[in-house]
């Protein structure tokens, strides 16, 4: 009896584990269906299901984030993007494809300059993500970052050598070139006024000192000249005050004399 008991427990538990397995299997089967028949309601709950029993199921993280924005929740998309993007549950090429998925949301949502990094996130991740490229050059031309755009077509280009774009892309290249060459002129032009009106700056501030110094040195002068004319000016008062003097000391003596001979 216990021998069979054991056979039993054996068979039970193997049995549940295929069970298990079985139905793993058709939870991301039912999620694929309702996403493949736009049944998001139905969608969502199954695929957060598959991906709390497997993180590493890159494509429900993905399916699960489009359900999501569709149903009008996109930050709750984005922040699943985010999660699984800074999980250590996926491989690098899974790290990309959710990269290149939360740089399309947040294009979408009108976040540009955070979308540009995603994409440079997918690259580092897969250097081959062509479409990366593109998208990413894109969205540099909306941000004017006109020299990283024509460098992300033409590694877009490169990789896609026979890409039926090519000669729209191309045209953008040389317009983008354009600009970029106007920009460069202009900035040299702005570059050129500014030191030019620093150099008028610099004159104009050495004249202003200059015309000082000759103000003051003439006031200088002058200041000089009045000292010098008061201190003549003391000068002859002290002459004639001692020629007074003796003028006086010899009337004195001439009246002494006179009173002797009386």
């Amino acid at each position: 009896m216990l021998a069979l008991a054991l056979i039993f427990l054996v068979v039970s538990g193997g049995a549940g584990a295929q069970e298990s397995s079985s139905q793993g299997d058709d939870v991301w089967d039912r999620a694929v269906a309702a996403m493949q028949n736009n049944e998001l309601a139905e969608a969502i709950p199954l695929l957060e299901i598959e991906i709390s029993r497997d993180p590493t199921r890159v494509e429900a993280v993905r399916y699960l984030s489009v359900a999501l924005e569709q149903s009008g929740r996109g930050d709750r998309a984005e922040t699943v993007l985010r999660q699984a993007l800074s999980g250590g549950e996926l491989s690098s090429e899974g790290k990309s494809k959710v990269a290149f998925d939360l740089a399309l949301l947040l294009s979408r949502r009108g976040n540009s300059d955070e979308a540009i990094e995603m994409y440079s996130a997918a690259l580092q991740h897969d250097s081959a993500r062509v479409a990366a490229y593109l998208n990413r050059a894109n969205l540099k031309v909306a941000t004017e970052a006109y020299e990283g755009a024509v460098e992300d077509y033409e590694y877009f280009l490169a990789l896609r050598p026979d890409t039926e774009q090519r000669p729209q892309i191309e045209e953008m290249i040389a317009l983008l070139q354009e600009s970029i060459e106007a920009e460069r002129i202009a900035r040299e032009e702005e570059e050129r006024r500014r030191r030019e009106e620093e150099e008028a700056r610099r004159i104009a501030e050495e004249e202003r000192r200059r015309r000082e110094e000759e103000e003051r040195q003439a006031t200088e002068e002058r200041r000089q000249r009045m000292l010098d004319s008061v201190l003549r000016s003391l000068e002859s008062a002290d002459e004639e005050t001692t020629s007074f003097e003796a003028e006086d000391e010899e009337l004195r003596r001439y009246d002494d004399e006179l009173d002797i001979v009386d």
